[in-house]
């Protein structure tokens, strides 16, 4: 944690203080705004609260790529730990011999287990990818002629068969459904979605989040009002308009799913009411948000304060508190948690991926501890946060 001089805590006023909103679907409750000496009184008394020992850490050894549209690992359950990726010492003798196809040749899928605190390889494969309980992965490379092998089922009863992709009817505008592990056509989902439209398929694979018009589309239409995410959760139903807007420059590939709450992470890009068309730092001073969405269009803001992170990327919820990487890239890149009274440093490094089991005591996480340095590996550790449990 950024230390705080001991002169600056004792000069701070007032109670703990934790910024956490509950809202209805129904309702539009705009964030605090906070600025200038209040934001540093608040800012400051978070600091100064005690927070327990940093967590033990189990550093795998192995390391991952971060995926553009999909994560890399996934949680089987509160023990195991699936991903995709190599070890860090094979691959440093690669480097080392100047293997320019050691990524290609050297990744795999694994297994790590808490039991024995290892990694054990799993299976030859490529692209995973993990949704309701059931494993996807590419089982080698795609052919020539357009076919595939592919391998689907719960962890080590997959199944394989072939795909001939060459066969299968050209899509126009597709929609990649991370989340439900597959490419929808957007007839597909009831009502058929705008082609314009950013839309986020939930895990179920039929319903989904409608969060405003593309960055192609019409600048019109983009600033448009209202801006509320639309949420079709009933199938031909009407839609549930959500107290978020897509002005805070949502993505659907940003978007988390929670095994801990059972529910999917927004991040805002910016603060509400931002300008469109405008691409910006989130403000200083101005606390950062993140949302928790259910599927029955619950929704939970959390606000966390802006110092000493000054950013918030994979923030997912654990029983301790929101784990998730921040920081200026050159000052304070690294793993932050906020326990409601406080944000700890864990880790120094820009974070790539962050997953948590359903129990909430475990982050596995995917860090590149030495960014500043060009080309070292992103490394996967795995952080027990509850204590008397590793």
């Amino acid at each position: 944690m950024q230390s705080v001089p001991a002169s600056r805590c004792a000069s701070v006023a007032g109670p703990r203080i934790a910024i956490r909103a509950s809202v209805q679907f129904k309702q539009y409750a705009p964030l605090p705004i906070l600025r200038g000496a209040s934001l540093f009184v608040i800012a400051s008394a978070f600091a100064c609260q005690a927070i327990a020992a940093k967590p033990f850490v189990y550093d795998t050894g192995y390391e991952i790529d971060r995926k553009i549209v999909r994560q890399s690992m996934y949680w089987i359950d509160n023990e195991r730990l699936l991903f995709e990726g190599r070890k860090t010492s094979d691959m440093n003798d690669a480097i080392a011999r100047r293997d320019l196809q050691r990524i290609k040749k050297l990744s795999r899928i694994y297994l790590w287990e808490k039991g024995t605190a290892s990694v054990r390889l799993h299976a030859e494969g490529s692209e995973l990818c993990v949704a309701n309980g059931i494993v996807h992965y590419a089982a080698g490379p795609r052919s020539t002629d357009g076919r595939q092998l592919v391998r689907e089922g719960s962890l080590g009863s997959e199944r394989e068969y072939e795909v001939d992709t060459s066969a299968e009817p050209k899509q126009t505008d597709p929609i990649f459904g991370q989340l439900a592990c597959r490419t929808f056509r957007r007839t597909e989902l009831a009502p058929t979605p705008e082609r314009h439209r950013n839309i986020l398929v939930l895990r179920d694979g039929s319903h989904y989040l409608d969060m405003g018009p593309n960055i192609g589309a019409d600048l019109s239409l983009r600033r448009a009002f209202p801006r509320n995410l639309l949420l079709y959760a009933n199938a031909g139903g009407s839609p549930l308009k959500l107290p978020v807007t897509w002005d805070e420059n949502l993505s659907p590939f940003d978007v988390l799913y929670s095994e801990y709450r059972g529910a999917y992470i927004l991040q805002p890009r910016a603060p509400r009411g931002s300008e469109i068309g405008l691409s910006q730092p989130w403000p200083k001073g101005v606390p950062l948000v993140a949302y928790t969405l259910w599927p029955d269009g619950r929704l939970e803001t959390v606000a966390v304060p802006y110092w000493p992170s000054e950013f918030l990327t994979s923030a997912l919820p654990t029983k301790t508190g929101w784990i998730f990487g921040g920081g200026d890239f050159y000052r304070a890149a690294g793993l932050y948690l906020f326990d409601g009274k406080a944000v700890l440093k864990l880790d120094s490094g820009l974070v790539k991926q962050i997953a948590v089991p359903s129990n909430g005591c475990l982050a596995a996480v995917a860090i590149q501890n030495r960014h500043l340095q060009k080309g070292r590996s992103t490394n996967l550790k795995i952080f027990e946060l509850c204590s008397g449990t590793h």
